[in-house]
């Protein structure tokens, strides 16, 4: 027989275990923070611009078909930038302060569509040094490329500046914080659906009627002994004054 559980009893059930769910955000929450301020690495990132032209900057008039060429450039040289040739020469000139795979890693490479702007971003754990690897990139490419393409075709427009205090980009601890959030509700909802589904435990007179499929005449309520306590010395009182009541009656009759 399949079993249907109706809105009311599911937020019933929700407002019974509303300490689970805020239990879960809690921990999940705590988790997150910890993760976020003392084990993280956070990624700081620089970013330089350069520009490809193929015409000579001499030139006062420039063709519609110079501008396509100089567009179809961009992609081989986006690819160059990170290219084993330029990494190198980058890991020599900074000293052998990074390797070639830590460079590799480091720098992204992009440009807009239909544009001859390509943007060279480094990544790093240290500011000072995806501005120091994103700088160096750019100047590298800059120098190299007459040498790899025959033309000298490449300016840089804009170089990264490092300052103190510069904020990271990785982690978004205020992203990652409503995600635990979130995550922490859902798990205090999973742990009270579950509870609820597997629950064959009888709390109400309608889930007797449900269950067994009988009328309820009555009920009686369970009292706590303080309470049966309470009701006998009460009942005993009320009889005590009751007797009292009718002695004196008698006796003003008589």
């Amino acid at each position: 027989m399949e079993e249907l559980i109706d809105l009311k009893r599911i937020f019933s059930a929700i407002s019974r275990g509303k300490w689970y769910i805020l239990g879960a955000i809690g921990l999940c929450v705590c988790v997150m923070s910890i993760y976020l301020w003392f084990i993280a690495t956070p990624v700081y990132q620089s970013k330089t611009q350069v520009l490809v032209n193929q015409v000579d900057s001499s030139e006062s008039n420039i063709q519609a078909q110079d501008v396509q060429a100089n567009l179809q450039l961009v992609d081989t040289y986006s690819a160059i930038v990170t290219s084993p040739r330029i990494l190198k020469e980058v890991e020599k000139e900074l000293n052998d302060k990074y390797s070639q795979s830590e460079l590799a890693n480091a720098i992204q490479v992009s440009n807009n569509s239909n544009s001859q702007i390509i943007e060279i971003a480094a990544e790093f754990p240290s500011a000072k040094g995806a501005t120091e690897i994103v700088n160096k990139t750019a100047q590298v490419f800059e120098r190299q490329i007459p040498n790899i393409m025959k033309v000298d075709n490449v300016t840089i427009l804009s170089q990264a500046q490092y300052t103190k205090g510069q904020a990271p980009v990785k982690p978004h601890k205020s992203l990652m914080l409503a995600l635990s959030f979130v995550i922490g509700t859902l798990i205090g909802v999973m742990i009270i659906f579950v509870q609820t589904i597997f629950d064959r435990t009888i709390k109400s007179v309608e889930d007797l009627q449900e269950t067994l499929g009988l009328t309820v005449l009555g009920t009686v309520n369970a009292f706590e002994p303080e309470q049966v306590e309470l009701e006998k010395s009460v009942e005993g009182g009320r009889i005590k004054n009751e007797k009292k009541n009718r002695t004196e009656a008698i006796n003003r009759i008589q």
